[in-house]
């Protein structure tokens, strides 16, 4: 059934299960739970414009500033809408039906080739009427 196969589910692992629609992500967690995940959609705004979306691999990094995003090898567009306007969303789709996602809002700023994303706040969400789905363990 829904969840036997949920990557977030870890027998004997963590607090006791989640089953609210927004969970928020504490910084010590977010390596853990972005492990679970695959590709991100990255989403840039631009001032007149669409919002640039570009799918990316991502991973988190301690830094003496705190937890970062590291975004690798983004595309080039990527790069440069981030140098003019630091804004960045990050979501990680459900890997299961009715499974949460991942969000993450934070600001980018371009090194190397790189994009390293300082958090403003990362959370699980998922909408109500997904609340059959598996619930969420830490």
């Amino acid at each position: 059934g829904p969840g036997s196969d949920d990557p977030g589910r870890r027998p004997g692992s963590g607090p006791p299960k989640e089953s609210t629609m927004t969970i928020p992500v504490p910084d010590e967690a977010l390596a853990g739970v972005l492990a679970r995940f695959g590709a991100a959609v990255m989403v840039t705004p631009r001032s007149g414009s669409w919002s640039r979306v570009l799918t990316v691999d991502a991973h988190a990094e301690t830094t003496p500033a705190g937890v970062e995003i590291v975004v690798e090898s983004p595309h080039p567009a990527g790069l440069r809408r981030v140098a003019a306007e630091p804004l960045v969303t990050l979501v990680w789709p459900p890997l299961v039906h009715h499974g949460h996602s991942l969000v993450v809002d934070g600001w980018g700023r371009v090194d190397g080739p790189y994009i390293r994303v300082r958090l403003d706040h990362a959370v699980l969400h998922r909408p109500g009427s997904h609340s059959d789905g598996p619930d969420w363990l830490w």
